[in-house]
């Protein structure tokens, strides 16, 4: 799966720079710049499966990844928890 294909199966939002991120509102966390392609759509998937955990307990409303061509980076929404 490459990183894009990732991110639609878990349902997260693609961006193309840090930049787009942040300014739609999300956080940055965790970056990394793989070597090659492989290593790349393998650090996708460690950063959203940690994305998802935030997500299910509740911590992050959305979940995203900034694909750029040599780094991948995850990005959450702050879930509003004023309840």
């Amino acid at each position: 799966m490459t990183p894009k294909e990732i991110a639609a199966h878990y349902e997260a939002k693609v961006f193309d720079s840090p930049d787009a991120a942040e300014s739609a509102g999300f956080v940055l966390t965790e970056s990394a710049q793989p070597r090659n392609v492989w290593n790349k759509a393998s650090a996708a998937s460690a950063i959203v499966l940690k994305l998802v955990q935030q997500k299910s307990r509740g911590d992050a409303e959305e979940i995203g990844l900034v694909i750029e061509p040599w780094r991948v980076t995850g990005c959450y929404k702050a879930a509003d928890n004023t309840n």
